[in-house]
This record gives structure tokens, C-alpha cells and sequence, in this order.
């Protein structure tokens, strides 16, 4: 049995010990079994078609076309760039697109492609590169030979070879005194140089 004392706190008045310590009672409504049903298929995910890949090498217009003695310099609108862009060319470039525009500036011969002249100052710089190029050549070829004199090491072959080169080196000396010279220009022949 209870005992029932009053028990007094500053929020509430307790009339029994147990009372306050039994759970409150909730009234739940009266709800029906939950129904079961079959699972809906998930939705097909479709992945999205990947971007067709951009061409920076397209190009819409040539323009400016000029023959050089290496292909064509032109003016060439790829998609990719907002401005035309100078390019040169070559009948054997390594990529795909240089060739593709190669053949389009030759289509274009009935158009009148104009050659390109260089100047004179552009001509003697080509011309002093080259010589200063084969007269570097023939000296190192001339001295191997006339080591091979010096030291009573040479064959006929190796005597006939020292001449050539020596002559082949006067020969380039004498360019710039051509009566022609720039317009055009003779040059001398290598001497043939025996297999090894």
C-alpha cells in the first residue's frame, strides 16, 4: 500500500513519491498494418553523350598565299584562334593539317599564286651562311688530308682529295667576286669523297 505524503517543490505539488516516478501514458490512434508493395525500378541513368572533341586545326579560310621555295606561306583562320595566323606550309609536314593546307594553297596555282622574291639583303645573308658552312667543311676535310701528307701517310687517293678540297675552297673564296653575284650565284662542286 502507498503511503500518500504531499511533497511540495516551487514548480509542482507531488502527491505521491511513485506517481511522479511512473511513465505518462500516451494514447496512440489504432493504425492499420502497413501495406507492402513491390519496389519500382530504379530509373535508367543515361549518361550523357561526351562533347564531340573541338578540331584546333579546323579552319574555315586561306588567304595571302605566297610560293616559297619550302612550300607556302599563307594566312590561315583556324576556328580555334579569332585572327588569321601566318603559316608556312610544307608538302612533307608531319602533321596531318599542315599537308591538308599545303594541298589547298597549291589547288590554288590557277589563282596566280605569286613567288615570293627575296630581297638582296635577305639573298646575302643565305649566301653568307652557306659559305661560311662549306668553307668550315672544306677545312676540316683539307686538313685531315694534308695530315695525312705531312706524316708520308697518304695514298694517291688521299693526294688527289687534298687538291680537290683545297681547289673547292678557292672556289668558294672567289664567290663574292662573281660578276653576277646574288643574281646568280655559281657554286663550286664538292669533291666526291670515297665511301668508307
Amino acid at each position: 500500500m502507498a503511503t500518500k505524503k504531499r511533497t511540495t517543490t516551487a514548480d509542482m505539488v507531488v502527491e505521491n513519491v511513485e506517481e511522479q516516478a511512473a511513465p505518462p501514458a500516451f494514447n496512440l490512434p489504432d493504425l492499420s498494418p502497413p501495406v507492402l508493395i513491390d519496389p519500382q525500378p530504379a530509373p535508367a541513368i543515361v549518361p550523357a553523350a561526351a562533347p564531340e572533341p573541338v578540331d584546333p586545326f579546323a579552319y574555315s579560310d586561306i588567304k595571302d598565299v605566297i610560293r616559297l621555295p619550302i612550300g607556302f606561306q599563307c594566312s590561315v583562320k583556324f576556328d580555334a584562334w579569332d585572327d588569321y595566323v601566318t603559316f608556312l606550309a610544307r608538302a612533307d609536314d608531319v602533321e596531318a593539317h599542315g599537308r591538308a593546307i599545303h594541298a589547298a594553297c597549291a589547288s590554288k596555282r590557277a589563282a596566280k599564286v605569286p613567288n615570293y622574291l627575296p630581297t638582296d639583303a635577305e639573298l646575302a645573308e643565305a649566301v653568307q651562311e652557306r659559305l661560311a658552312r662549306e668553307l668550315r667543311r672544306a677545312s676540316i676535310e683539307v686538313t685531315k688530308y694534308q695530315d695525312r701528307v705531312d706524316v708520308d701517310d697518304a695514298g694517291p687517293a688521299d693526294v688527289a682529295l687534298l687538291r680537290a678540297w683545297k681547289m673547292y675552297r678557292v672556289g668558294l673564296n672567289r664567290i663574292p667576286d662573281q660578276e653576277s653575284f646574288l643574281h646568280p650565284i655559281t657554286w663550286p662542286v664538292v669533291p666526291d669523297t670515297p665511301a668508307k
